[in-house]
């Protein structure tokens, strides 16, 4: 990849929740970006992951904004700060933080149309945000989602609220991390670490591993506004009032625990179709959790492009 024609940056806004919000970005140096592509990452990762599929984009001409999560990436002031959480509000402070870099990015490049890409706990952010607010973006994709039924969902809260009263919500459960995580790797034989249901490419996996930014415990806070922040999704989505004509796709891994090897990709689908949308995709590529880190990532980086290129000609 060229570097010479990106140019690439890293900055800090502020949201209405008065929350610093560490955004990176890659654009195109020789002409004005087709496209922008908004990324929000997933839970225990951060911005820097999608550094190459940021240079893929750009060196075909969109424009790439990555934002990190409190608790998350460059968001992070000190070591021990990895996976805490603000005690109240904080899903509302992940969506205020979307919002304001949707809003930077449509304040600077007001006539280039604009996706939101999110990816795992960033899909679900992706799903409410586009629900919650008026926004008009060029086209939604939606990597690696799953979907809870209300009934697991309350259960698990109930479980959290207890967790909160006896530990407090600072606190990181190895035991509950070590727990969830291994939920997810139990599906595979040979375990050399907890993160095999990443991708099936052992230097990815091994890369994620190493990097004190990923896989790190979380704490009873983070835990218990990503559950409220999945209801509140699902509430929102009983009835989605944006423009039916939006460009959504939705993307899995074929052995994806979390998003329960496809079939919620399918599940998710159904949703969007049941309210008429018009140009609904759905593709189910092999490979785990992390398609855009997969052994097959160049076939699904040429997927992507060719998917954004066609969205850009639907209005």
């Amino acid at each position: 990849m060229n570097d010479r024609l990106i140019r690439e940056t890293s900055f800090r806004l502020q949201s209405s929740t008065r929350q610093d919000l560490v955004v990176r970005s890659k654009l195109p140096l020789q002409a004005k970006p087709k496209g922008i592509v908004l990324i929000i990452p997933g839970m225990a990762e951060h911005a820097g992951r999608y550094n190459d599929f940021a240079s893929f984009l750009a060196e075909n001409h969109f424009g790439v904004y990555a934002c990190d999560h409190p608790g998350h990436g460059k968001s992070i002031s000190a070591p021990g700060e990895a996976g805490s959480f603000p005690k109240k509000r904080g899903w509302q402070i992940m969506l205020e933080n979307v919002r304001a870099l949707y809003t930077y990015i449509r304040k600077n490049q007001p006539e280039i149309p604009v996706f939101v890409f999110g990816h795992s706990m960033g899909s679900i952010i992706a799903r409410h945000f586009t629900a919650l607010y008026p926004v008009y973006i060029q086209g939604l994709i939606l990597s690696g989602s799953f979907a809870l039924k209300p009934w697991m969902v309350n259960m698990a809260l109930f479980l959290m609220k207890i967790k909160i009263l006896f530990e407090g919500a600072d606190h990181k459960s190895k035991w509950f991390n070590r727990a969830f995580y291994g939920s997810f790797n139990r599906h595979f034989k040979n375990r050399h670490t907890l993160f095999e249901w990443i991708s099936s490419s052992r230097e990815e996996v091994d890369e994620y591993v190493a990097d004190p930014l990923c896989g790190f415990d979380c704490s009873n806070a983070f835990y218990r506004s990503l559950l409220k922040g999945i209801a509140a999704t699902n509430r929102a989505e009983q009835l989605l009032t944006y423009r039916k004509t939006l460009p959504v796709l939705i993307l899995s891994g074929q052995e994806d625990p979390v998003g329960n090897f496809g079939k919620d990709a399918v599940k998710l689908h159904k949703i969007y179709y049941v309210q008429n949308f018009q140009n609904l995709s759905m593709k189910i590529f092999p490979g785990r959790h992390e398609l855009l880190h997969e052994i097959n990532k160049d076939a699904i980086y040429k997927y992507l492009l060719d998917w954004f290129l066609a969205s850009l000609e639907i209005k």
